[in-house]
């Protein structure tokens, strides 16, 4: 009986494929986006309820001379053409930021 219905599965997945193959759409269909799409960034950061640094912003004022540091979830570092942060783990609690190199 298995054998029957893996060849009845075989035959109406080809038959299916067949049909549809004519209405795909495929990536090469697709038109060409000219230029380089890039997401719009935030001009202002939203700002925290509860008062809070970003952490992106840990390396400012006092601790300007730091080239990297972390929160214990996060890890940022600072290089010629910004500040980059990594994301964030699953359900990983934050501790105050400090600087990891000077």
């Amino acid at each position: 009986m298995t054998h029957l219905f893996q060849i009845a599965a075989v035959l109406t997945l080809l038959f299916i494929g067949a049909n549809f193959e004519t209405g795909a759409t495929y990536a090469a269909d697709l038109p060409l986006v000219s230029g380089h799409a890039r997401t719009r960034m935030p001009t202002s950061p939203a700002p925290k309820l509860n008062g809070e640094m970003r952490l992106e912003d840990f390396a400012r004022g006092p601790h300007a001379a730091c080239t990297a540091w972390t929160d214990g979830c996060r890890a940022c570092a600072r290089n010629p053409d910004g500040v980059f942060c990594s994301n964030v783990g699953f359900a990983c609690q934050a501790s105050e930021p400090h600087c990891t190199r000077p």
